[in-house]
C-alpha cells in the first residue's frame, strides 16, 4: 500500500512542479497519453527528444524555476542519482525566495571539442548568458538527466569558478573538467537566454 501512495505522491509532485491546471490535467488524461506512457513496456525507451517534438516543444529549451524553498543539501539529496559530494550548501549556497522566477536554459550543442574560452565564446555568438551555479543546480533538480540526445549525455554549466581555499586554485573540478582542457565532442552546453 505505501507503495501506491509513494507513486501517488510522484505524480502530485510532478503536476504541482508543472503548474499545471485541472484543465490541461483532464485533458491529458482524456486523450490517454499518460495512460499509453504508463503502459508502455519500456517507458525509458521512448525517445523524449521526438516526443517533446511531437509536443511542439523546442527540445534545445528547458524552463528552469529559480529560486524556492530548498537549499542545495536538500536538492541533492533528493536528486536520485549520483552527485559529487562538493556540491553542498556551503560551497554553493542558495538562498530561500518566496517569489521564484523561471529562467529558460537553452542547450547549445558546438558540434566539436571545444575550451571553457571557446565555450563562453559561443554562448556570446547565440545570444545567451553565462550561467550560475544555481542554474546548474535547478536544472538537474527539475529535469534530471534531460538533455537533448542521448548521443550527447553531458551538459556542461560554465559557470564562475569555485575555488576551495584549501585545493589548489588551478584544480576547480566540480564533476566538470579543468578549465584548461578542452571538453570532448560529446558534451553540449547550457546558456540562459536573457529575460526578456
Amino acid at each position: 500500500m505505501q507503495s501506491t501512495f509513494d507513486q501517488a505522491f510522484q505524480l502530485l509532485n510532478i503536476t504541482r512542479e508543472s503548474g499545471a491546471s485541472l484543465e490541461t490535467l483532464q485533458a491529458v488524461y482524456g486523450a490517454g497519453l499518460l495512460s499509453d506512457l504508463l503502459k508502455a513496456e519500456n517507458p525509458c525507451k521512448v525517445n523524449r527528444e521526438e516526443f517533446r517534438r511531437l509536443l511542439g516543444y523546442d527540445p534545445s529549451v528547458f524552463k528552469v524555476k529559480m529560486g524556492g524553498a530548498n537549499n542545495t543539501d536538500e536538492i541533492t539529496a533528493a536528486l536520485g542519482f549520483p552527485f559529487n559530494d562538493w556540491i553542498a550548501q556551503a560551497s554553493f549556497p542558495l538562498t530561500a525566495s518566496e517569489t521564484p522566477t523561471e529562467d529558460e536554459i537553452e542547450i547549445v550543442d558546438p558540434g566539436k571539442s571545444f575550451s571553457q574560452e571557446e565555450g563562453l565564446q559561443i554562448l556570446k555568438e547565440k545570444g545567451l548568458l553565462r550561467p550560475t551555479y544555481e542554474h546548474g543546480i535547478r536544472f538537474a533538480e527539475q529535469h534530471g538527466k534531460a538533455t537533448t540526445s542521448e548521443k550527447k549525455p553531458f551538459v556542461i554549466f560554465l559557470h564562475e569558478a569555485w575555488r576551495d581555499p584549501d585545493r589548489d586554485a588551478e584544480y576547480r573540478e566540480l564533476s566538470l573538467r579543468y578549465p584548461g582542457i578542452r571538453f570532448r565532442d560529446i558534451y553540449v552546453l547550457a546558456g540562459v537566454r536573457p529575460r526578456k
